[in-house]
């Protein structure tokens, strides 16, 4: 019983702690995006490549709770006890990331040429200048993503307003999918744009109540967003897995990059013009894991879902997106192959 009470305590500390932050999620109104502008785009990628997910170990976290409820154990002994057993869980999680390493090594051998934080940037910023309300000043690639490194880059910046998209990209843990997501926030920096959002006029560092500038709840738009491509006939392992991605020179997993980044700058463009609200057409569907989403869209690149809590999530079509991508790689063979021919030979 003593357990059950104390789980029971802590969900309600998450709930109450859940219930003073912003919601997850935010669309900003069209007169309030005018103000805006010109807006800074700062996207965050923090991870220098392709890495894979590992599924973290609790096994450790639920004996050392266990420890705080064995009767006559003691509060020292009981700590004790806990601290060695959640120690489990990071020896456990160190080794199941060194065998996801050593898993994808293959495939990052693949990706050398791959400019991503490049690729990654013009995509957003080609969406972002196609959209009409917007006047982007710059977007800039930035390595730093923790709060306080937002937080300097804000204060510092002369635009209207500072956008960032924190971005990370990484192989599903059983390697059988290609996951991209943004995390994208935009907050108010000229004393127009501020007022739009009832915010104090002058930007300072830290808030009366110590939050940082970049808190959450001073962004006049947050969204989250997911990209998965997913083989469209998995292996029975991880190792099968790899070898699929890499057949072919990793062509798969290329043209699942490629186009996750090409539509995620679109995405990223489309969501804060509000172009996925809620409007009670959209079909009612459960994802690959039984969460209930709406259907905001489906065509032959890939099916757009929107979940109760805002985020969105394009499941891709990876003959289609490999079909696209052959397009464009077979261009760009035959541009190179006319720029050599026309190039003088030097003998």
């Amino acid at each position: 019983m003593k357990k059950i009470r104390a789980v029971a305590m802590f969900a309600s500390l998450v709930v109450l702690t859940g219930c003073a932050r912003p919601p997850l999620t935010q669309s900003v109104e069209h007169d309030v995006l005018t103000t805006m502008q010109p807006v800074e785009v700062r996207v965050g990628i923090a991870q220098p490549e392709l890495y894979a997910a590992f599924v973290p170990s609790t096994t450790g976290l639920a004996a050392a709770a266990t420890c705080g409820v064995i009767p006559g154990i003691g509060i020292l002994l009981a700590a004790a006890c806990g601290g060695a057993l959640g120690a489990v869980d990071a020896g456990i999680n160190t080794s199941r990331a060194k065998s996801a390493e050593e898993t994808i090594h293959p495939l990052k051998d693949q990706l050398v040429e791959l400019n991503f934080d490049q690729q990654m940037r013009e995509s957003i910023l080609n969406a972002l200048r196609e959209a009409p309300e917007m006047q982007v000043e710059r977007v800039e690639v930035t390595k730093d993503v923790k709060d306080q490194d937002y937080n300097e880059l804000f204060i510092a910046s002369q635009s209207g307003s500072v956008m960032f998209v924190t971005v990370d990209y990484h192989l599903s843990p059983d390697f059988s999918t290609f996951e991209l997501s943004t995390r994208s926030l935009l907050f108010p920096r000229s004393s127009k744009a501020r007022a739009a959002a009832k915010l104090q006029p002058i930007v300072q560092a830290t808030a009366p109540d110590n939050g940082l500038a970049v808190a959450p709840k001073n962004s006049v738009y947050r969204a989250s967003i997911t990209y998965r491509a997913k083989l469209v006939t998995s292996g029975k392992d991880s190792t099968q897995n790899v070898a699929i991605w890499n057949d072919n020179n990793g062509r798969l997993l290329r043209a699942s990059m490629h186009d996750g980044i090409a539509q995620m700058g679109r995405l990223v463009a489309e969501s804060l013009q509000r172009k996925y609200e809620i409007n009670g057409n959209d079909t009612q569907v459960k994802d690959d894991n039984g969460i209930a989403a709406s259907q905001v869209s489906m065509g032959n690149t890939g099916s757009l879902l929107r979940y109760p809590d805002g985020s969105l999530q394009f499941n891709a079509n990876l003959e289609v997106a490999l079909a696209n991508f052959d397009v464009v790689r077979q261009a760009a063979s035959v541009s190179e192959a006319s720029a050599q021919a026309a190039t003088p030979n030097a003998d």
